[in-house]
């Protein structure tokens, strides 16, 4: 998490969450069909002819996903693959640019202006070359396709019209209503983009020399990843992987299946193992220093100073803009800072951070020797079985704020461990900060005696499934042998 310069704001009329929903569906999903044309390689509009709008484009992804990864080999190494994919393929070579982020999300993604990211969590969960090659095919599919240009179009349409279902009948329930239904059959169409885009990206790969089954198997490592994510949440192990009428994604396992026929089995291509580990070979695991470390239920943030920690049963999740920490009974709470200093006193101060949210019962107090202050949202209509809960603090020169919310019909303690999980908030010491170090990927051969849980266990403790993700790390499955010099990802502390 980075210090953001703005909070959020909760909206205020049903009409604006028409349009928070809308903005969902615009930001969410990869993004879409048949052979790219002959002439595709001209459709792309390339950073040369449009460089504003391609540097905008590109701008915002890189601060969305942590920035550009620069350490090593490694960003070399994926420009290197995209370019052979590029000039196999006969595609224009000043349209495309490949670029690492520093992210430990599992994605990929490209703009309209040929600018392909994938995330180093992509790179840990990948094992070979061609697997690489097969999720960059996937997203210059898309931009081949104009994939995301369609999708806006047809969205925006869904936008317009729902704006003037709303101004005329005044019932913004009812335009909500009006965009859901026209939003899922948008999305349905969005996910024959993705099974197109499967479909190109096969050929991109095999044309290239690559093994054809590449995309197969890279589309299997997102779904093992679907799965732990799932185990790790506590939820089915389908739950990431079920259709639903809203679903913006096909089903991974369809799309497996999908590619699978499409390769028609292994023609021997390329895989690449061996420079594809060597490539990731200590590459940065996990969250970065500059936006401080979620291990296990603590957050720690070195650089800033500070750390917390999550009640018992809470998953916490770091991005750039926020930690957030998932519990049971759909009880969660959001942690920001800012680097606007209290002024007029605490509660003021927490009230200009949130005006579009009503606090009643503000008061302040005081959360490890630091000046802080509280209050609860009042409840409305739409939210009535909801219990909310602010805190802010005082952490020169700024400060940092707990947004804490609890169901009403769960346990009546969920709001009060929120609380108490707000009030853990400290000064880190300078011993603390200084033994809290980042975590690595490296690459290493198993000697004889290594055991899969001895290997995992080099991880930290309190990094969670440990076991669970040093297979998914290595393509692996329960009771799988390692062989002895069988080169290996082992996630150490630093």
């Amino acid at each position: 998490m980075r210090v953001p310069t703005r909070d959020e704001r909760w909206p205020r009329r049903a009409l604006v969450l028409l349009l928070a929903a809308f903005g969902f569906a615009l930001a969410t999903g990869c993004t879409p069909q048949g052979d790219p044309p002959a002439t595709a390689a001209s459709q792309v509009t390339t950073r040369a002819e449009r460089p504003a709008a391609a540097d905008a484009a590109r701008t915002a992804a890189l601060r969305r996903y942590g920035g550009a990864y620069t350490e090593g080999p490694l960003a070399g190494y994926v420009e290197q693959v995209g370019r052979r994919l590029v000039t196999a393929n006969g595609l224009e070579a000043g349209a495309w640019r490949f670029t690492v982020l520093s992210s430990p999300t599992v994605n990929a993604f490209a703009t309209d202006y040929g600018d392909v990211f994938v995330t180093r969590g992509l790179l840990a969960v990948l094992q070979d070359e061609a697997e690489l090659a097969a999720a960059m095919g996937h997203e210059i599919g898309h931009v081949l396709a104009r994939h995301a240009a369609l999708r806006r179009a047809q969205e925006a349409r869904v936008y317009q019209t729902a704006i003037q279902v709303a101004r005329s009948t005044r019932d913004p329930q009812l335009a909500l209503a009006f965009a859901q239904l026209e939003l899922a059959q948008a999305r349905a169409y969005s996910r024959d983009q993705e099974f197109e885009a499967d479909r190109i990206a096969t050929r991109l790969v095999t044309k290239a020399g690559y093994d054809s089954a590449a995309a197969v198997r890279s589309l299997q490592r997102l779904q093992d990843y679907n799965i732990l994510q799932a185990r790790i949440l506590g939820l089915p192990l389908d739950a990431f992987e079920r259709q639903t009428v809203f679903a913006t994604h096909p089903r991974t396992a369809d799309r497996v299946e999908m590619a699978r026929r499409e390769a028609g089995g292994s023609n021997g291509g390329r895989r690449e193992e061996d420079a594809y580990l060597s490539a990731i070979d200590g590459m940065l695991y996990g969250d970065t220093p500059q936006e401080g470390y979620a291990r296990g239920r603590r957050f720690l943030h070195p650089q800033l100073g500070f750390a917390f920690e999550a009640p018992a049963g809470y998953t916490l999740y770091n991005n750039p803009q926020s930690v957030q920490a998932h519990g049971p009974d759909n009880a969660f709470m959001v942690f920001a800072c800012t680097s606007r200093p209290p002024e007029d006193g605490m509660v003021d101060a927490m009230r200009r951070l949130f005006p579009s949210m009503p606090l009643t019962d503000a008061r302040t107090l005081t959360i490890n020797g630091l000046d802080a202050a509280t209050g609860v949202t009042a409840r409305s209509a739409t939210s009535g079985d909801v219990d909310g809960r602010v805190v802010a603090i005082h952490f020169p020169p700024g400060m940092c704020t707990f947004l804490l919310v609890s169901r009403t019909l769960g346990p009546a303690a969920r709001a009060q461990e929120l609380f108490q999980a707000a009030q853990t908030f400290r000064r880190l010491s300078t011993a603390e900060a200084a033994n809290t170090r980042p975590l690595r990927l490296v690459v290493e051969p198993v000697k004889p005696g290594d055991t899969i849980d001895r290997l995992a266990g080099r991880a930290p403790a309190e990094e969670p499934h440990r076991v669970e993700r040093f297979l998914l790390l290595n393509g692996l499955q329960p009771g799988d042998r390692l062989l002895p010099g069988q080169r290996v990802k082992v996630v150490v502390s630093q």
